[in-house]
């Protein structure tokens, strides 16, 4: 049953039969109640982690709206108007979901531990964890959720630093349970589940891998190549990639054709040779026969001139769509994309 303006809205837009009339509602759900409440979600969520993540709220806003867009369509064309139940709490769910997906690819060493915690928190009989509200989970132990104890203040958790000043580095390596037990206890109340993320991070002395620079590309495949340099080459390889392949079409294929790694060497092949896409991967992101890859695979990188001719666009058209993927990959890698 619709509650709220926005969920009348919505039902107005799935009921509605005038495409005019449509689009304007649409345009009211996405831009009144929607934009506003992912965009203070996305920031929330990125800009906590740090001033490298709130570069990208703008980014990770608009992949959201552009799903939520594409869902209320499918939405109106195939379900009735309450499938999506409550607007605001699949607005708030769509945005902490990209959010976590956007983490989870710059931080792998973080969500391998989040993971691991997750587990232990529901397996081990002495902890818990619990949706508070939609989007927000607690942690802490059994007893606390059933007698409904809030959480720990703003102010406590801001003085983590003392009350974990003797809780030894890297215990949660060798006991994990015991450590997070004596985190638990040192607080007294339920954490936020993001927030013993952060601690125990902390207390097992966790690092992300810092990628290398582009400019180091060429060791990949070679023999001499340092191994640990060589793991870190890969890993950033791949976060490239995957930022690639959530470009627009026309992007990746600009930027991919024309792209070097010193003295003219095609960066493209790179792929390949270290393993992180192979050469039907290659062709199925630009939208182009493996066959006609395969063909051309010689001929790269191309210039600009070529590149044209083969998307029906003018030069300068490729020149600005490389320009605005360049600027997207800095965006969502910081420094680690130059």
């Amino acid at each position: 049953m619709a509650t709220t303006s926005a969920d009348l809205l919505l039902q107005q837009f799935a009921e509605c039969r005038d495409p005019r009339l449509t689009e304007e509602l649409l345009e009211a759900l996405v831009v009144t109640y929607a934009q506003p409440a992912v965009r203070k979600i996305v920031h929330y969520k990125l800009a906590y982690q740090g001033s490298v993540e709130a570069q990208n709220i703008d980014d990770v806003t608009s992949d959201v709206l552009v799903e939520l867009i594409a869902r209320l369509r499918t939405l109106k064309s195939d379900s009735p108007g309450d499938a999506i139940g409550a607007f605001s709490g699949y607005t708030a769910t769509a945005a902490y979901h990209a959010c976590n997906e956007y983490l989870r690819r710059k931080y792998p060493v973080r969500h391998r531990l989040k993971t691991r915690l997750r587990y232990l928190l529901s397996t081990d009989s002495h902890f818990a964890i619990w949706e508070a509200r939609p989007t927000e989970w607690l942690c802490g132990l059994r007893k606390w959720q059933m007698e409904g104890q809030p959480p720990v203040s703003a102010a406590e958790l801001a003085k983590w630093k003392d009350l974990l000043a003797d809780v030894p580095r890297g215990r949660f390596t060798s006991d994990p349970a015991g450590a997070v037990l004596q985190v638990f206890f040192k607080f007294g109340a339920p954490l936020p589940f993001d927030e013993l993320v952060n601690l125990t991070a902390r207390l097992a002395g966790l690092r992300e891998v810092t990628p290398v620079s582009e400019d180091s590309a060429l060791e990949v495949s070679g023999k001499s190549a340092d191994p640990v340099e060589t793991l870190h080459l890969r890993r950033w390889m791949a976060e490239v990639w995957a930022q690639i392949r959530e470009l627009p079409v026309p992007q990746r294929a600009a930027l991919l054709l024309n792209l070097r790694a010193g003295e003219g060497t095609p960066a493209i092949t790179l792929l390949p040779a270290s393993g992180i896409a192979g050469l039907r991967q290659i062709a199925e992101i630009l939208e182009f026969p493996a066959e006609e890859l395969a063909a051309i695979w010689n001929e790269l990188p191309w210039d600009d001139l070529t590149i044209a001719h083969r998307l029906n666009l003018s030069r300068q058209q490729v020149i600005n769509l490389r320009k605005s993927a360049r600027e997207r990959l800095i965006r969502r890698l910081g420094g680690r994309y130059r």
